[in-house]
């Protein structure tokens, strides 16, 4: 999110348009849940406000999210999961990085979001070096993404290939995955975290998640009414994309997102079969390759439950599908 000056184009009307049913595309995957679900958010939440992150927790739903994720984790796995997304959420919401950062204070900006939690992952890296060295690379892979997103605006909008690639480190759901191994107490062999169809179900994972997010791209276009105005970065998103790359309107551009997110629903099962076959398909492997699925499961159904996107309307918009957008003239 950016700190720049909001521009305040008119906003004429609001039109309803329906979102894909992103619900069906994930039916194949079952939906558990963390036990410890409500004591570890209470006690999240108590910590996010006691130093300092301020943002209506309770509404965001991350303690869920969390425990939809991560449904087998004990109380201390858990606990670092909550915590972790929270902060990933507050930094995608508030801004660690605000503008993007220049090189003079890019490590600074980098390890804000880490450090409260540094202590923590100190020790899971002190157990598993491997694990804490993937976890840390694709966490520089997301700042950079995310500055990479943050420096295009409505005039330089990526093609979809180029953009599909980016929003895949800068939604953090590489981060998300890794906790898998961690919340699960898995040791993932360096073969099988290498190995190229472990690599590709990642990605379909990735996608189908990100893709289903498009209810924050309605979101953005409903926060950035006659109030707020629209700025680049808010404006830039998979449904801009397509209505770029296939010079189509807002409601063909949402719709086709549906139609992504089930090709990588569809997509997933196909590589999930062939990685099963696969020498290195281990018992962590099968848990790993389980633990996307929880993911996938956890977090479509989530953004309808978090206020995050959808305000109060979830439930409303998971049996019925319409939600409003503005429309700037």
């Amino acid at each position: 999110m950016s700190d720049s000056p909001p521009l305040t184009p008119a906003c004429s009307h609001t039109v309803s348009v329906q979102l894909p049913d992103l619900l069906s595309s994930c039916a194949p995957f079952e939906l558990r849940v963390n036990r410890h679900c409500r004591s570890v958010s209470r006690a999240s939440e108590a910590w996010l406000r006691e130093v300092g992150l301020k943002l209506e927790w309770k509404g965001m739903k991350v303690g869920l999210w969390a425990a939809l994720c991560y449904p087998g984790a004990d109380l201390t796995q858990l606990r670092l999961a909550v915590d972790f997304l929270s902060l990933l959420v507050f930094e995608q919401e508030q801004g660690w990085e605000r503008d993007g950062g220049g090189d003079e204070n890019k490590n600074e900006n980098e390890n804000g979001m880490i450090d409260l939690i540094s202590d923590r992952l100190s020790r899971v890296a002190y157990k598993s070096p491997a694990w804490y060295m993937r976890f840390h690379r694709s966490m520089r892979a997301y700042h950079d993404a995310r500055r990479r997103l943050h420096s295009l605006n409505s005039t330089c909008i990526p093609d979809l290939e180029t953009y599909v690639d980016l929003r895949r480190n800068a939604s953090g759901l590489r981060m998300v995955f890794h906790l898998i191994e961690y919340a699960g107490g898995l040791d993932l062999p360096e073969r099988a975290s290498s190995h190229p169809v472990l690599k590709q179900l990642t990605d379909q994972a990735c996608d189908l998640i990100a893709w289903s997010e498009v209810r924050a791209c309605v979101k953005q276009y409903d926060a950035i009414s006659c109030a707020k105005g629209m700025t680049p970065s808010s404006k830039l998103n998979i449904v801009t994309v397509l209505m770029k790359d296939r010079n189509c309107s807002f409601g063909s551009a949402l719709a086709y997102v549906g139609t992504l997110v089930k090709q990588s629903a569809d997509a997933f099962l196909v590589t999930e079969r062939q990685f099963a076959a696969c020498a290195v398909m281990n018992d962590d492997a099968r848990r790993y390759v389980k633990g996307l699925r929880d993911c996938i499961a956890g977090s479509v159904n989530w953004l309808y439950e978090t206020e995050r996107y959808l305000g109060t309307k979830g439930n409303e918009v998971r049996a019925f599908g319409w939600v409003f957008v503005p429309v700037l003239d």
